[in-house]
């Protein structure tokens, strides 16, 4: 689909600006046009030509392009495929001006066709290869060839074959290099687009996230606050060696958790400012995440750090994108853990980053290869699970300059890495 996202492909890696249906219709019309040419000189220009081994050349031309109809060659192989092909679509041609009078047949320039269409769909090594290949057929019928009849009544300059054969190579050279060049200058233009194309929708996506928190936040404040009552009131009128007084505290504990992550939705959104509160060591930060949010439950959380002590820990503030980021990308950690996932915070002048990783079975690869993508969950249509967590926490780590990086550890289990600018989180370190 685009270039970036799906396949990592890029645009050096891409040489498909034509399809390749068309390098076929392009090989027939050649067929037909020898075709029609052998049998217009040997049938009204009465030239005496070698008609069937030129026909058995051309019926390989045939072969060929049947056979890479029927057996189309995967996208990996697909461009030595066409390489393979354009060189003995070079070969075949020479053979045929072997047959037919060499370099002073007229149709000779004909022979740069191939190097024409590899400089267009394929890469600067293929076509250069071709080149050479092309240089060599040529050198060969200057000396070796089929004379036709009219060549032993019209006797022309050697110096004349001679410029015939450097014309060749050198509008071989000419034109080959030109056409990649501005083919090559196209799919870099192709490339760009694509990459400006999907950050519009990126931002687009964003925006519509964005909306869609600001409603949910204004939709959810209301009958929060009748559970709000409610809970209260039933905490009030219960005692605690009641069966359900733990129930009831728990209840209230997650409609406490529920106002906070609203209020956090507040601010992403800009409904009100963040408070001018002190840094806090980071430390102290995601233990409050692990332990209020995340929670600990069968799953222990190790957090090692780059202080040489505790009182050299980083300090910074509680950015509510920060914290929505970490606590989802925790929360993800923990439900594929089998029994622990190892935090590590290292810091340096300009960023912070945060390496999390679970001793779980890890991310699959078709997971990996678009990791932070929206709908890309190896648990969708489970539970509820879209895969939109990890989306979310990428783009709000984007969204303050910050990064995100997906990938498996070397023991196993699953090792997501972010990056976040010191200046973002108003970053203090501890002297």
């Amino acid at each position: 689909m685009l270039f970036r996202r799906f396949g990592n492909s890029s645009a050096k890696d891409f040489y498909g600006p034509i399809d390749e249906g068309v390098i076929f219709n392009i090989r027939w019309v050649a067929i037909f046009g020898q075709i029609a040419a052998l049998l217009f000189t040997a049938t009204f220009l009465k030239l005496d030509l070698p008609l069937l081994p030129a026909l058995v050349v051309i019926g390989l031309s045939v072969l060929l392009n049947i056979w890479q109809m029927r057996n189309s060659p995967s996208r990996k192989q697909r461009h030595w495929h066409n390489s393979m092909a354009l060189g003995f679509d070079v070969l075949q041609l020479a053979a045929l001006l072997y047959l037919t009078g060499g370099l002073l047949n007229p149709f000779s320039v004909m022979i740069l066709a191939p190097v024409v269409v590899s400089a267009v769909v394929l890469g600067r090594k293929s076509t250069l290869m071709l080149i050479g290949l092309l240089a060599l057929s040529v050198s060969f019928l200057a000396f070796f060839h089929h004379p036709l009849a009219w060549q032993d009544s019209v006797k022309l300059p050697p110096y004349y074959l001679a410029g015939i054969w450097m014309a060749l190579i050198l509008s071989s050279c000419f034109l080959g290099g030109y056409i990649w060049w501005v083919s090559s200058s196209a799919r870099h233009l192709s490339a760009a687009f694509a990459e400006a194309k999907l950050a519009v929708v990126e931002e687009q996506q964003i925006r519509a996230l964005g909306s869609l928190a600001t409603a949910a936040a204004h939709k959810l404040g209301s009958p929060l606050n009748t559970i709000t009552v409610i809970g209260h009131e039933l905490a009030r009128d219960i005692s605690p060696d009641d069966p359900i007084y733990d129930d009831i505290q728990l209840l209230r504990a997650e409609i406490e958790r529920c106002r906070v992550i609203l209020s956090e939705l507040d601010v992403v959104q800009g409904r009100r400012t963040i408070a001018d509160e002190p840094p806090v060591p980071v430390t102290l930060l995601i233990d409050e995440l692990i332990y209020q949010r995340v929670g600990s439950d069968d799953i222990n959380f190790t957090i090692t750090h780059d202080g040489v002590s505790n009182g050299k820990i980083l300090r910074v503030t509680r950015r509510p994108e920060w914290l929505h980021a970490l606590e989802t990308l925790m929360q993800n950690a923990k439900q594929f853990a089998l029994r622990e996932v190892n935090i590590h915070i290292g810091w340096t002048d300009e960023n912070i980053n945060v390496s999390i990783v679970d001793d779980g079975a890890g991310f699959s690869p078709v997971i990996l290869a678009q990791a932070g993508q929206p709908w890309n969950s190896s648990r969708t249509g489970q539970g509820g699970h879209r895969g939109l967590g990890l989306f979310i926490a990428r783009t709000l780590l984007e969204s303050i300059g910050g990064s995100v990086h997906f990938g498996n550890a070397d023991g196993g289990g699953g090792n997501v890495e972010l990056k976040v600018p010191l200046a973002s989180l108003n970053a203090l370190h501890k002297t």
